[in-house]
């Protein structure tokens, strides 16, 4: 009975002793700088350079919950990459009939994918998400299977979406992280930093004196200087949350807060955090970093692949001599090769921990060598072509001599 005591004093000494422990988050691979870190207060949080992906600074990133409207995030990026953005939409019922934020769009309306998607980003409307989705799948259905297709193409392995625009789905959820690739990925088109860092923009109103009035939601934009955007959402599961972005020089941050009763200031203290902490370097540009890879069946033997963009990266004064990268080719690929095919990776390392990576594309196409039967068949098609070539070219130097041969009988003819 004594023991028992003893022992379970020394459990509550130990319980007692891990409580005052401090607790950190396992999933913080941010790198260690001097001075005062974010303090953020939403349930996630993350900073990231737009050029690497590099996290520069992270709570609960990988954390699964709800999106609210920074689905749209998703939503737009198709929209941009289909293009034919001055297509005219007829508005179905089915648009018309989606809840909650909208621009009042009315059965048989007409407006352009660009004035629908500046909706979609400025006023958070869900009726112009629906519009978009059908516009370019054909129904929503469809293109939620394109979002959940896209998500998974880039790296997105903690998202899951049912709908175009953030309505409350318990299997419609994603990350910080994961909006933050997303992020990186639209902002590298030009057509979406232009409308998510537009303030204000009208668009038209069918039967009416006057246009829709669309005010961006995104108060990032009134209250961060260098925000060039992204997209706020809301929902009461949700609670207040803002994937934002700001440039300061040709350095490029994406700030992602979830779940926060301070979202803004917890961007603004990331983003300050980065930009006084972190510079953009440029590790090797594109033109100048290129692998050769043996083509097999190509009617070239080889190919070369370059890095999509020049190996740009985030980092500290102290990081700048840290620096390196990996090619990691691949070792043969079969033809026909496209240009502009992944061929492998290329990874950066800073202090040798490796914080992202780029594509290597194919720079030029190669054909693939046709079938057996049809190489045959040129073969013979050429060998033909050359001995009509050389038929034609003895046929006429037979005609000279025979001419020759009769000028010379003509002569002796008339000698005599």
């Amino acid at each position: 009975m004594l023991h028992r005591r003893y022992i379970l004093y020394f459990l509550l000494m130990v319980f007692s002793f891990t409580q005052l422990l401090p607790v950190y988050a396992a999933e913080d691979d941010s790198p260690k700088v001097e001075g005062a870190y974010p303090q953020t207060v939403g349930k996630a949080a993350l900073l990231m350079d737009a050029s690497s992906g590099r996290i520069l600074y992270e709570v609960n990133s990988r954390q699964r919950l709800s999106p609210a409207s920074v689905t749209k995030i998703m939503t737009a990026l198709i929209v941009v990459e289909k293009g034919d953005l001055d297509l005219q939409i007829k508005i179905s019922q089915t648009a018309v009939d989606t809840p909650e934020s909208s621009i009042w769009l009315e059965t048989g309306e007409k407006l352009t994918r660009e004035q629908l998607l500046y909706a979609c980003m400025l006023k958070s409307a869900n009726d112009a998400a629906v519009a978009l989705a059908e516009s370019v799948a054909g129904s929503e259905k469809n293109f939620v299977a394109l979002m959940n297709s896209r998500a998974a193409q880039l790296g997105m392995k903690d998202t899951h979406f049912c709908n175009p625009h953030g309505l409350e789905n318990s299997a419609h959820y994603t990350t910080a992280y994961d909006l933050a690739l997303v992020s990186r990925e639209a902002l590298k088109h030009k057509i979406f930093r232009q409308v998510v860092s537009t303030k204000t923009k009208t668009i038209p109103w069918a039967d009416n004196d006057y246009d829709r009035l669309l005010i961006n939601q995104n108060r990032l934009l009134y209250r961060y200087d260098d925000a060039v955007g992204i997209k706020t959402g809301y929902t009461k599961q949700a609670g207040n949350c803002v994937v934002g972005a700001a440039q300061k020089g040709d350095l490029l941050l994406i700030a992602v807060a979830m779940n926060s009763p301070s979202v803004y200031q917890d961007l603004a203290q990331m983003l300050d955090y980065g930009f006084a902490n972190f510079h953009k370097e440029t590790i090797k540009k594109s033109k100048d970093l290129s692998v050769v890879i043996p083509v097999e069946n190509g009617q070239e033997k080889n190919v070369q692949a370059r890095p999509k963009d020049d190996l740009n990266v985030a980092v500290t004064a102290n990081e700048e001599a840290q620096l390196a990268y990996r090619v990691y080719p691949q070792s043969q690929v079969t033809a026909p090769v496209a240009k502009g095919q992944i061929l492998g990776s290329c990874r950066i390392y800073v202090a040798g921990h490796e914080i992202g990576q780029m594509d290597m594309l194919a720079s030029t196409s190669v054909a693939a060598k046709p079938p057996f039967l049809t190489r045959f068949k040129v073969v013979c098609i050429t060998v033909l072509k050359i001995i009509a070539a050389v038929l034609i070219i003895f046929s006429g130097l037979y005609l000279i001599r025979l001419r020759n041969i009769r000028k010379q009988r003509h002569k002796r003819f008339y000698k005599l």
